[in-house]
């Protein structure tokens, strides 16, 4: 599924999607790009309307952080829980409950991406959801991820279960450390929000509850960093969709 029309910028970003042959409408280049980046300038000319602009004007459009290039883009193509049949003989799935921080989030997409996970899932309600702060933060890499909106984690874990994953909570207080997962296994990971963790329903409905063994003096880590770090042991090599 597919709606509207975002602004993406940023350097990597804008490389990324051109690499991903994403549906650009338009770049926007800072005019002082014309002498500095050929590549760029060349790939426009071959490929895509664009326009060289002011610094003011690339600030007013997309912001402070653009680095010179901006552009729009049909917005980013995300399934539908009731396309999760299509991921049966996916491996490694990660589910988002109530993460709001599109910082958090386009950090966690980088994760997804280098680490290998086939499809990550957030609900639609009381959640983060694509935009322009997501797309820039991930530096690229959601051009390379499957996203899906789901009406109910419950039932989407539930049906997880019916099509052969385990599920794994992350919890301080969890009772297994990511050394002990069975690797060879279907598993998909659930990271709860910034501030209150899964919810009881989801914990409940666990078949693991991970923990991050830690040493220092502050007992919990930020979402994306806790992702990372989960991702990175259940690195998962298999193709995506």
């Amino acid at each position: 599924m597919v709606t509207n029309m975002i602004k993406i910028y940023g350097k990597n970003c804008i490389y990324e999607a051109i690499r991903a042959n994403a549906p650009i409408k338009k770049l926007f280049l800072l005019d002082i790009l014309a002498k500095k980046d050929k590549k760029i300038i060349e790939i426009a000319q071959n490929n895509y309307q664009y326009e060289f602009v002011s610094k003011d004007r690339m600030n007013k459009e997309f912001g402070s952080s653009n680095q010179g290039y901006g552009a729009y883009r049909d917005n980013y193509f995300y399934y539908e829980d009731t396309d999760l049949e299509k991921f049966y003989d996916k491996r490694r799935i990660l589910i988002l409950d109530g993460i709001e921080d599109p910082h958090n989030f386009g950090a966690i997409l980088r994760s997804v991406d280098a680490f290998g996970f086939d499809l990550v899932i957030i609900p639609k309600n009381r959640s983060v959801s694509i935009n322009e702060t997501v797309a820039h933060v991930s530096t690229g890499a959601i051009e390379y991820t499957n996203i899906m909106y789901c009406n109910s984690l419950f039932n989407t874990v539930n049906k997880l279960k019916e099509m052969g994953f385990w599920i794994c909570g992350t919890d301080a207080k969890g009772d297994t450390t990511l050394d002990k997962l069975d690797k060879e296994r279907k598993l998909a990971v659930i990271i709860g929000s910034e501030g209150f963790g899964m919810s009881k329903t989801l914990v409940n409905a666990c078949d693991y509850l991970i923990r991050i063994p830690m040493v220092g003096h502050v007992n919990s880590l930020n979402a994306s960093v806790s992702t990372a770090i989960v991702l990175q042991s259940l690195i998962n090599n298999s193709e995506k969709i």
